[in-house]
């Protein structure tokens, strides 16, 4: 049976564990309300300029390659059980395939494919509230990539969020797009198709590819909210546990001690 002294020591402990969930979950809760808010303000954006572009995607100059899969995961730990159910469905994505390449997105993922030794072609670390110009950087590493050949497809695999409370691991086509063809005669392009189409391909990929990374970033940010905060109700589950155990001992030995007390008193 524990004495009073571990008992205290072991309530010291785990309100200190408390107190350092409490303020990883205050911190994370602000990130959480601010790359979500983006995400809600953008999406529209993104979809709107991502079909806009459609037919203005990058030439490939060659249709060699090998499938190429981004790898989008948070910059760290303490997220309950999100990097797990993401790397595990990465893996089991990764089976039908013989020969691919890895494009990890943040220092979760990185660490990730060093340690399994995935074939890497370079490491991206976004923010934990991504902005438009990592996104630019990234689709625009993609894009070229894909144009030269290197990659033969390019698909994103992330947490998409949906809710604080649900992220499912999902994988989307980056490149191709299911219909890359020039559509002529619909839209009236000034100063002209080419000119315009030059600016927006850039653009509406850096789009898309901004809207997925506020939504990985939505949900590894929600996921780490819900698991500071049940580990900080665990922790004062558990002080007050703690607090009652450590009250029974001392009116226990209070209780011994008067019955001793009062046993040598009659013995005299």
């Amino acid at each position: 049976m524990p004495t009073i002294r571990e008992l205290k020591k072991r309530l010291k402990s785990t309100e200190t564990t408390g107190q350092l969930a409490g303020a990883m979950r205050t911190v994370a809760t602000a990130k959480y309300s601010k790359v979500s808010a983006a995400h809600t303000a953008y999406s529209p954006y993104a979809a709107a300029l991502s079909e806009l572009g459609r037919g203005a995607l990058p030439e490939r100059e060659k249709q060699t390659g090998v499938p190429v899969y981004v790898l989008l995961s948070g910059n760290r730990g303490l997220c309950g059980g999100f990097h797990h159910e993401l790397f595990a469905f990465l893996s089991e994505t990764l089976k039908g395939e013989s020969e691919y390449a890895l494009v990890p997105c943040g220092r979760m993922a990185a660490e990730y494919c060093r340690e399994k030794g995935l074939p890497v072609l370079r490491e991206f670390v976004s923010s934990d509230v991504p902005s438009f110009d990592e996104a630019k950087e990234l689709a625009g590493y993609l894009a070229g990539i894909y144009a030269s050949g290197e990659a033969v497809s390019i698909d994103i695999v992330y947490q998409r969020f949906y809710n604080m409370l649900r992220q499912v691991p999902e994988k989307t086509r980056f490149l191709p797009k299911a219909d890359e063809s020039k559509s002529e005669g619909e839209l009236l392009f000034f100063p002209d198709r080419e000119t315009v189409e030059s600016e927006l391909a850039p653009l509406s990929l850096a789009a898309e590819c901004c809207s997925v990374l506020l939504s990985s970033a939505s949900g590894a940010q929600a996921a780490t909210v819900m698991a500071m905060r049940s580990a900080y109700d665990n922790a004062e589950a558990s002080s007050r546990k703690l607090n009652v155990e450590i009250n029974r001992l001392r009116q226990a030995a209070v209780t011994s001690s008067v019955i001793e007390t009062a046993s040598d008193t009659g013995n005299d």
